[in-house]
C-alpha cells in the first residue's frame, strides 16, 4: 500500500464528525468472469460498497507506525461496476482510533490481469448533519441522518457536489505497512423482542437541545395530546449491535433510537454510566417516506432499543427490529456440563459475555468504552479464549500493539492502546507474563522475539524505581491492581512487587527460549534476591503477607497488616512455607466470605473511587480463585461461583457484570474466571506447557463434590482440534475418567490412585504407579482410580 495514494476531500465543511463518499467505476472482463481482489486502508472508520451492496468495513484498530489494510476478494463479471467508499472521520481521540492524524483513504483494485486504474470523485454527505454529541468522551459520534439525503450507490456519481480528491502527504511518515492479522468480523443477525409500546408527549426543549435528556424526559404515559409513539425491544443479551429498524413512515419524520445495557425505572435511558464525561447513546433519522430500513453506521453496545417515532401511530408503523452483532466469533469451539444445573449457565454467561467483546480487540466492554486493556486481555482474556473460543489471535495482536505504543521516554509496555493511551504498573507485568503464557500455549516464539526489546525496558523502569524495600513506581504512570485497593503515596506495594517476581522468573523462560542463558541467569538471580527480600521485609507476625510497608522508616512485622491480594499473589509464587500455607488459605476464604455478595451486610463497590479493604472484585477472582484451586479448595470455590456469580443471574443478567454492582456496565469479559477455571480444573485437564512443548497437560482432578461432568476443551496448536473429557463417580468409590483428543498430547497425571489405566485402546493394570509418568497419548485414555 505504499505506492497508494492517499485521498481526502479537498474542502470538508469541517474538520470533526464529517462523512465523506468515495467512487470508482470498475469494468468487468469482456467474457467470463474474474476475480477482484481490493486493498482498503485509511485512519477513519470505512464502510465498502459494491453496486450498492456492503463488502466490508475497516479498519482496524492499528498503531500507526504499523497500520494495517484490509483484503476483500469478489467475483468480477462482466459490465461496468461502482464501487463505494463511504468514510466518516471523527477528527478526535477515541478508544480505538487516534486522532491528530490527517484523515485519508487509500484503495488498491486488483484483477485477473494485474492493477486497475481507479478513477475517484468524492462528496462530502450532508445527509449526515453536524451534532455537538458524542456517544461519550471515550468514542465517537452520535448519528444524525436526514435518509432523505443519501445517494443511491447503485450508482456512479449520484446527486451533485462531486469533485476530485487530493492528495494527502505521507500521513503516516514511513510505517510499515502489512495486512490485517486477525480475521473480519461477522455480523450476526440477533432478533430483538417487542416488549412495550405506547405513546410519548415531549416535555423538554427544541430538537436540538441536549438530545438524550429530551429523549428519556418525555411523558411516555400522556395526558396531554401525544407528539408520537414509542417501541421498546429486548435483544436477549448485551452486545455491539448495528441497529435495523424496519419502518413505514411519512417523508422527513423524525426517528430516533435510544440504547441501554439496562433498563432504569422500566425505560431505556440512552446515557451510559462511568463515562466519566456527557454521554449520549442514541442516534436519529429522518424518514424517506413509505417503507425503509434504519440502520446505524457504526454498531453500539445494548441490549434494549427504545424507537420514538416523531409522528402519529396512525400515519406511521415500526414493523419490526434487530441487531446486527460485531463479534469475530459465532458459536464457542469449547463446552462444558457438569451436574449442577447453575455452573453450567455460569458457564455459558462468560462465553456471551466473552463473544460480545471479541472484534477487531478483544474489550472491555461493548457499551461504554470498546478499549483494548492489556489487563483483560492477556489475563482473564486469554484464558477464557483459550477454552471457549480456542483462538489467540486478538491476544497476540494486543500484546504485540502494547509493545508497539510502549511509552517513548521509558519503554514501558501501555496498558490501554491503541487510542487515548493509558500505561499502569500492574498491566505492563502482565504484558511480560501474558507474552510467555502465550508463547507457551501457541508453541510459537515470535512473539517473544519481537517484542525482547520492550520487555527489557519495562523490567529497566521497575528497577529505576527499586529501593531497599522494592519496586515504588511514580509519575504518570497508574498504580492499579484491582478496584478498592490503594496505597498510601509513601507505602509499598506488596502485590505489585509479587507481580514483579512473577514477570522476573517468566523474563528468565523468555530469555532461555531466545537461547539467552547469561541473562536468563542474571534475571533468575533478581527474582531470588526479591524474593528474599519479599519473606524479610513484608511477612506479617502471623507469616501472612502485608498489604503495604513503609517505603522508609520503622517496619516491624508486628505493626504489618495482612492483605487480601498480596496473600493470593504469595500463594500463586509459591511465597509460604507448609507450616504458613494454612493461615494464608483461611485469610483468603475468610476475606471472600465477609465481602459482598457472600455477606449482603458488607460494603458495595459503587463507583471507582469507593476504597475498601473488605471488597472484592470478579476480575481479581482469576487470581484468588485460581490460588484456592490450587490449593485443593474445589468445594469452596464451587460455592463462590453459585453464591457470586450465581448472584448475578438473580439480577437478571445475560452477561458478566464488571464488579459485583448493578451500577457499573453489564458485559466486562475480565468477569469470566469461573468459565476457563471450570473447563481447567473441573475437568481436570491444565496446561503445562514447557519451553520447547506446547502438549503437554497436568491431569489434575479436582471435582470436589460433583458426581459428573464433561466438555471440550479446544486446542490452541492446531485450529479446529479439541480434548473431549468425561467423567464420573464410580459405584465403589472411585472415579472413571475418558479422554479422546485430535492430537497427540502428553499427559501426566497428578494424584489419586490408579487402578486400571488405557492408552490408546491398550490397557494394563498399574496398581497405583503411573503418577507423576508423562504418558504419550495418540487417540484416547481411560483411567479408573481413588483418592
Amino acid at each position: 500500500m505504499i505506492g497508494i495514494p492517499c485521498l481526502w476531500h479537498p474542502s470538508p465543511s469541517r474538520s470533526q464528525n464529517v462523512y465523506v463518499l468515495f467512487q470508482a467505476r470498475i469494468s468487468g472482463p469482456a467474457a467470463g468472469v474474474g476475480r477482484l481482489r481490493l486493498r482498503v486502508f485509511g485512519v477513519s472508520l470505512y464502510r465498502l460498497y459494491w453496486d450498492g451492496e456492503e463488502l466490508g468495513e475497516g479498519p482496524a484498530r492499528f498503531s500507526p507506525d504499523r497500520p494495517e489494510y484490509d483484503e476483500l476478494e469478489l467475483a468480477l463479471e462482466g459490465g461496468e461496476h461502482v464501487l463505494s467508499v463511504m468514510v466518516h472521520d471523527y477528527g478526535v481521540h477515541t478508544r480505538i482510533l487516534m486522532g491528530g492524524i490527517p484523515p485519508f483513504l487509500q484503495c488498491e483494485a486488483i484483477g485477473p490481469d494485474g492493477a486497475l486504474p481507479l478513477e475517484w470523485k468524492c462528496r462530502e454527505l450532508s445527509a449526515f448533519g453536524p451534532t455537538e454529541r458524542r456517544v461519550n468522551g471515550q468514542l465517537g459520534w452520535m448519528e444524525n441522518c436526514d435518509t432523505r439525503l443519501l445517494p443511491d450507490l447503485r450508482l456512479a456519481f449520484d446527486g451533485a457536489g462531486w469533485t476530485e480528491p487530493v492528495v494527502v502527504a505521507k500521513p503516516l511518515g514511513e510505517a510499515a505497512y502489512g495486512p490485517k492479522t486477525i480475521g473480519d468480523c461477522l455480523s450476526l443477525p440477533v432478533e430483538a423482542e417487542e416488549i412495550a409500546r405506547g405513546a410519548y408527549a415531549d416535555r423538554f426543549g427544541y430538537v436540538d437541545d441536549d438530545p438524550p435528556l429530551r429523549f428519556l424526559s418525555r411523558d411516555l404515559r400522556p395526558d396531554v395530546p401525544a407528539d408520537g409513539f414509542w417501541v421498546r425491544y429486548d435483544l436477549g443479551r448485551i452486545g455491539l449491535y448495528r441497529p435495523r429498524i424496519e419502518i413505514e413512515a411519512p417523508a422527513g419524520t423524525i426517528v430516533e433510537a435510544g440504547y441501554g445495557e439496562t433498563l432504569t425505572d422500566g425505560k431505556v435511558h440512552p446515557v451510559i454510566t462511568l463515562s466519566a464525561s456527557a454521554s449520549c447513546n442514541m442516534d436519529r433519522w429522518a424518514a424517506q417516506g413509505g417503507r425503509q430500513t434504519l440502520q446505524t453506521f457504526v454498531p453500539r453496545g445494548f441490549r434494549y432499543l427504545e424507537v420514538h417515532v416523531a409522528a402519529p401511530s396512525s400515519e406511521a408503523r415500526v414493523l419490526r427490529a434487530e441487531g446486527a452483532m460485531r463479534t469475530l466469533y459465532d458459536r464457542p469451539a469449547g463446552s462444558f456440563q457438569c451436574a449442577d444445573p447453575l455452573l453450567n449457565e455460569i458457564w455459558s454467561l462468560g462465553a456471551r459475555t466473552l463473544q460480545a467483546c471479541c472484534e477487531d480487540a478483544l474489550i472491555d466492554t461493548p457499551t461504554r468504552e470498546r478499549g483494548q486493556w492489556l489487563g483483560d486481555a492477556a489475563v482473564t482474556g486469554m484464558e477464557t479464549l483459550s477454552v471457549v473460543y480456542g483462538s489467540l489471535e486478538l491476544v497476540r495482536r494486543g500484546l504485540l500493539q502494547a509493545s508497539y505504543r510502549r511509552r517513548s521516554e521509558d519503554g514501558l509496555a501501555a496498558g490501554l492502546c491503541p487510542g487515548q493511551e493509558s500505561y499502569l504498573t500492574s498491566y505492563a507485568l502482565y504484558w511480560i507474563i501474558g507474552c510467555v503464557r502465550y508463547s507457551r500455549l501457541t508453541g510459537s516464539a515470535e512473539l517473544l522475539r519481537e517484542g525482547y526489546d520492550t520487555a527489557e525496558r519495562t523490567l529497566a523502569f521497575f528497577f529505576s524505581h527499586k529501593g531497599p524495600r522494592g519496586t515504588k513506581p511514580s509519575g504518570e504512570t497508574w498504580d492499579f491492581l484491582d478496584w478498592g485497593h490503594e496505597v498510601a503515596p509513601g507505602e509499598i506495594n506488596v502485590s505489585l512487587n509479587l507481580l514483579l517476581l512473577l514477570a522476573l522468573e517468566e523474563m528468565a523462560a523468555w530469555e532461555r527460549t531466545l537461547g539467552k542463558a547469561e541473562q536468563a541467569r542474571r534475571r533468575l538471580a533478581q527474582a531470588e534476591e526479591l524474593r528474599l527480600l519479599v519473606r524479610e521485609t513484608y511477612s506479617t507476625a502471623e507469616g501472612l503477607l502485608a498489604k503495604s510497608v513503609p517505603a522508609e522508616g520503622e517496619n516491624l512485622p508486628k505493626r504489618r497488616r495482612a492483605g487480601f491480594h498480596a496473600t493470593v499473589l504469595g500463594l500463586l509464587t509459591g511465597m509460604f512455607e507448609d507450616r504458613t500455607k494454612p493461615a494464608a488459605i483461611g485469610f483468603v476464604k475468610r476475606h471472600i466470605q465477609s465481602c459482598f455478595p457472600n455477606d449482603p451486610e458488607a460494603p458495595r463497590l459503587s463507583r471507582p473511587d469507593a476504597a475498601s479493604d473488605r471488597l472484592i472484585t470478579p476480575s481479581f477472582a482469576h487470581f484468588s480463585l485460581q490460588a484456592l484451586w490450587e490449593a485443593g479448595e474445589a468445594d469452596f470455590v464451587l460455592g463462590q461461583y453459585r453464591s457470586c456469580w450465581g448472584w448475578m443471574l438473580e439480577q437478571g443478567a445475560t452477561t458478566l457484570l464488571e464488579v459485583f454492582d448493578t451500577r457499573w456496565s453489564h458485559c466486562h469479559p475480565w468477569s469470566a474466571a469461573p468459565t476457563w477455571q471450570l473447563s481447567r480444573y473441573v475437568l481436570g485437564l491444565i496446561p503445562d506447557p514447557g519451553e520447547r512443548d506446547s502438549r503437554r497437560y497436568r491431569l489434575r482432578f479436582r471435582p470436589g463434590s460433583l458426581p459428573f461432568a464433561s466438555g471440550v476443551v479446544p486446542l490452541l496448536t492446531q485450529q479446529g482440534e479439541s480434548v473431549s473429557v468425561e467423567w464420573s463417580r464410580a459405584d465403589a468409590g472411585g472415579w472413571t475418567y475418558s479422554l479422546r483428543t485430535d492430537r497427540p498430547l502428553r499427559i501426566r497425571i497428578e494424584g489419586g490412585t490408579i487402578v486400571r489405566q488405557a492408552v490408546d485402546g491398550k490397557e494394563e493394570d498399574r496398581g497405583g504407579s503411573g503418577l507423576g509418568e508423562w504418558l504419550e497419548v495418540r487417540r484416547s485414555l481411560e483411567l479408573t482410580f481413588f483418592g
